[in-house]
């Protein structure tokens, strides 16, 4: 993730430079420093996080349910199974 996130910086940074240097050059309008450091910011958090999004997502693509089953993965594979429709206090 921290290779993804210094590579948009960087072509980020060039690449609001040059819009920046192309605008000067053609209509003769300057873009401040801070504005120009905002777009690259900014540019860069979005960057984080949707990288950050993509490497969840195929983690969760990568986990297994613990039992080995679909139906009942939020219990332990030690304690017994239930059967449905049926309560401790009807015995």
């Amino acid at each position: 993730m921290k290779k993804a996130v210094w590579l948009s910086f960087a072509i980020s940074l060039v690449v609001v430079n040059l819009a920046a240097w192309l605008v000067e050059q053609f209509t003769g309008f300057y873009i401040v420093v801070l504005f120009r450091v905002a777009l690259i910011l900014g540019i860069s958090v979005v960057t984080a996080i949707f990288v950050g999004a993509f490497l969840l997502v195929n983690k969760f693509e990568e986990e297994q349910p613990l039992t080995g089953q679909t139906h009942n993965t939020l219990q332990s594979s030690s304690t017994p199974e239930k059967t449905p429709g049926k309560s401790e206090t009807d015995e």
